[in-house]
């Protein structure tokens, strides 16, 4: 591990530290998925840049590679007019990077955070998911809300309100906690955009 130092303005400095007390939430946790989000972010805005006017009408979903340094961007031509067809195309741009990002997941920066806190609903409900699919194999709706409904016999994934809990997991809008989980058929599987990250902490779960 790395350690890294921001400096902070006193007063956004004091109220993080009051969110942390009031969330229970890993400082290290959060400075990651700031970090992560940032990235995330950052590597996409610059990779559309290099992409053609095609390219950027079929911009998928996924990570992408640092793209190479423009020493030209100092030459660049000004900003274009309002309302011209090059001004319209930025707007289009700037379109599918707000796409890109509601679309890809928001679930995806909280993982790491939700693995760290074992106490955190989201952490229960997948632990009780991962030890049903570890025991039976499909995992319907009526086990996983058994299984988190059971403070004797199951006190590690005991979760007080599970469906509201539950149902905070399936998307993405709003103040939702974050898509994880699909149904089908009474059936739950994980959201396959998420499945990469998710599988990066699954042994946190367990």
């Amino acid at each position: 591990m790395k350690q890294i130092t921001f400096n902070l303005p006193d007063a956004l400095a004091d109220k993080f530290e009051l969110a942390l007390q009031l969330s229970g939430d890993n400082r290290d946790a959060v400075a990651e998925e700031f970090v992560r989000g940032y990235l995330a972010r950052a590597l996409q805005s610059a990779a559309n840049e290099f992409r053609t006017p095609e390219q950027r009408t079929h911009v998928t979903p996924h990570p992408v590679q640092q793209p190479p340094r423009n020493d030209s961007a100092a030459n660049a031509a000004p900003p274009p007019m309002r309302g011209t067809p090059t001004h319209q195309q930025q707007q289009q741009r700037q379109s599918q990077r707000t796409d890109y990002f509601s679309e890809w997941g928001k679930a995806i920066h909280r993982i790491p955070r939700w693995a760290r806190n074992p106490q955190q609903n989201n952490h229960k409900i997948l632990r009780a998911f991962f030890e049903l699919k570890q025991e039976i194999g499909n995992v319907t709706i009526d086990a996983l809300r058994r299984r988190c409904s059971d403070p004797a016999g199951h006190p590690n994934t005991y979760v007080p309100h599970f469906d509201n809990n539950y149902s905070q997991m399936k998307f993405d809008n709003g103040n939702s906690h974050g898509k994880v989980f699909e149904e089908h058929d009474g059936y739950i599987t994980i959201w396959d955009r998420i499945s990469d990250t998710l599988q990066r902490y699954r042994d946190y779960f367990e």
